[in-house]
């Protein structure tokens, strides 16, 4: 696919541990604390200097903190890790996504200086924000916002539209046009339905209009179901890579090296149950050693190829990547 002298984007997940339970967010089951196979870990300091040599961090064009588990807010060292990246490339470009619910003033003020760009979670107002961004306050949110642009940073209202927030948006705009913020986004992330749990299991909230809503039920089949290929019934694209395109790699906070996020859910433990129960399984057949803490980041990254090998074929059966088929198939 590449080799690690042709990599111009790195992908990084500082955190697998999160502040917040968002109902459909992989890391728990409709925000009940249900870990279906993915380590907790926050990629410290030392991590990032032993993973990314001074002479890789120059190479790179961009840069986006964002995991598929965790949040940057749950790692203390996150502004010295970015600290380390601008340290070694000035004209980085550095985007961060948070749900911003968390940390000092000291914080904020930390990445603001350090030129990084913030896409804050915001999915609504006081009212609405934490229907979806449940343990997350909208009144927290915007205060480290507010410091983050005041200490000079550029900021983005990044909101994902609901069926309860969807008379908001033209407001929220407004807002954040007022607050300072230099662009207002709306993002649908496919996770617009489904129910909302709290910590016991209790239904709280209804996202869309879900067609279960016994949450004993679905945690049940979460727990015993078994996902087949056969089940999922794929269909052949052709596919265009986008992060072959982008020339982008993807690290966990464990260290662990892949193409992209979506191959990137932990497929040796992760998936019951669920989608990547078969995603993984596939991936898992392939992957070689890609602990860029135990081996150098050039060896992780050479079973990429075995990846793009992979789409040479059109029978699923015999190795054609589900993911690849359904992210940047066409």
């Amino acid at each position: 696919m590449y080799s690690i002298k042709d990599v111009r984007h790195l992908h990084l997940e500082i955190s697998s541990l999160c502040n917040a339970r968002c109902p459909l967010c992989p890391r728990n089951f409709h925000g009940y604390p249900y870990n279906d196979g993915y380590i907790e870990r926050n990629l410290t300091l030392e991590d990032v200097k032993k993973i990314f040599e001074p002479n890789f961090v120059k190479q790179l064009t961009g840069i986006m903190i964002n995991g598929n588990f965790g949040d940057c807010v749950m790692n203390t060292e996150t502004p010295a890790i970015v600290k380390y990246f601008r340290q070694h490339n000035s004209n980085l470009e550095i985007k961060i996504n948070t749900n911003g619910g968390a940390r000092s003033k000291q914080f904020w003020q930390q990445l603001a200086e350090l030129d990084a760009h913030v896409l804050f979670a915001l999915d609504g107002l006081a009212d609405t924000h934490s229907i979806y961004r449940q343990d997350t306050v909208y009144e927290t949110v915007l205060k480290n916002a507010k410091t983050f642009i005041k200490a000079g940073g550029q900021a983005t209202w990044k909101m994902i539209p609901f069926d309860h927030n969807q008379h908001q948006i033209k407001t929220c705009r407004e807002l954040s046009k007022q607050l300072g913020f230099s662009n207002f986004t709306l993002t649908d992330q496919g996770r617009d339905t489904g129910i909302a749990v709290d910590k016991k299991g209790k239904v709280v909230n209804l996202l869309g209009t879900p067609k279960k809503i016994n949450f004993e039920q679905l945690l049940q089949s979460k727990k015993t179901d078994q996902v087949l290929l056969e089940d999922l019934d794929p269909k052949v694209k052709q596919i265009t890579c986008e992060v072959k395109k982008s020339k982008s790699i993807y690290v966990t906070s464990t260290g662990e090296v892949y193409p992209c996020c979506y191959t990137g859910f932990y497929p040796r433990t992760y998936g019951h149950g669920q989608y990547y129960e078969v995603v993984n399984k596939q991936l898992k057949n392939i992957i070689e050693p890609n602990n860029a803490l135990e081996t150098s980041l050039e060896e992780s990254i050479g079973w990429f190829n075995i990846i793009e090998q992979s789409w040479n074929t059109e029978d699923f059966k015999q190795g054609r990547l589900l993911i690849c088929n359904d992210v940047c198939g066409s």
